[in-house]
């Protein structure tokens, strides 16, 4: 079969494909490609520059101390409750009033600590609030906060005792 008896007849109207065509859309194919990239590359590290936590090559390698102060606390046997409710006399929607009943192993309360409280928002920066908490029965301790928004909150209690042993626990809450 040749030409003339065939009902093939390819395109002319870009000329027929030669060798610098095939490099061209080679080249135009791969700029593209890396164009997006690039862009892709420049918005993710201008976003975020990696860093989560400040020195953290020290921090780890006195891991080994904060496992010490683990067993520590472990073996005090102190327990905790977590508790939050909205606090109804303020004028913001998220005013929150925390309360944390803090136990000895036997279950008695414990009494005359220092305790403080965090609310860490995992989900943003710079809205954390950290305040004490007032004794306000037998191992019972409460505090109001003002929290700028509603949603997913961790709050972390610190306890030290006058002997100076530590408690730290941590509970993540869906606040209003």
């Amino acid at each position: 079969m040749n030409e003339s008896e065939s009902d093939f007849h390819p395109a002319t109207w870009f000329g027929p494909l030669k060798g610098w065509h095939v490099a061209l859309g080679f080249v135009f194919f791969f700029g593209i490609v890396f164009a997006v990239n690039g862009a892709l590359i420049y918005n993710a590290i201008s976003g975020f520059d990696g860093l989560e936590q400040e020195d953290a090559y020290r921090k780890g390698r006195a891991y080994n101390h904060v496992l010490d102060e683990m067993a520590a606390q472990e073996a005090l046997g102190w327990t905790s409750a977590i508790s939050t409710a909205a606090n109804a006399n303020a004028a913001s929607p998220h005013a929150t009033r925390l309360t944390v009943r803090l136990n000895d192993a036997a279950g008695k309360p414990l009494t005359n600590l220092m305790v403080h409280a965090t609310f860490w928002r995992p989900v943003m920066q710079g809205s954390d609030e950290r305040k004490p908490l007032v004794q306000t029965g037998p191992g019972l301790y409460e505090v109001d906060f003002d929290l700028a928004f509603g949603g997913n909150w961790e709050v972390r209690i610190a306890a030290e005792d006058t002997a100076h042993q530590r408690y730290a626990t941590s509970k993540r809450l869906v606040l209003p």
